[in-house]
């Protein structure tokens, strides 16, 4: 139940008990009992809804602590990767290593296909990824 409907109820129980019509006389033992009673219930009720909603709070920032990645986090390229190289395209390109890739970056098996081009090393051939490509498709490099 939410908050405001109960404290709406008991607000109209407060407000109904308090029509009734009763002789004026002093207040007896079981009165002042049942008034201590009543006050101890009202505040026994206030501190589980206090508590209720606080518990609902903390809950709720823990879930969207553990569950909620950021998507900006995804797309950060470790800096480490980044050299210049020869590729198909030009001399002295911006590029990402692939195997530093695979050793540093969780989700380089998920980076565009399209991004990737031989780059020449003194051992050959090695697979790379061009900087500029990535860039343009929301990747992004870490800082130092």
């Amino acid at each position: 139940m939410s908050r405001k409907f109960i404290a709406a109820i008991l607000a109209a129980s407060m407000a109904i008990t308090s029509f009734t019509a009763a002789p004026a006389r002093a207040a007896s033992d079981e009165d002042i009992a049942k008034f201590l009673f009543g006050a101890a219930a009202l505040a026994i009720i206030g501190k589980a809804i206090s508590d209720n909603n606080r518990n609902d709070v903390n809950r709720y920032r823990d879930r969207e602590l553990v569950v909620t990645p950021r998507p900006r986090d995804r797309k950060v390229l470790p800096r480490r990767c980044v050299k210049r190289a020869n590729t198909a395209l030009s001399n002295n390109t911006r590029v990402l290593g692939a195997k530093c890739l695979n050793r540093h970056y969780k989700r380089a098996d998920r980076l565009p296909i399209s991004c990737r081009l031989p780059m020449w090393t003194q051992n050959g051939r090695k697979p790379a990824y061009l900087v500029r490509c990535l860039r343009d498709r929301g990747y992004s490099i870490a800082r130092p």
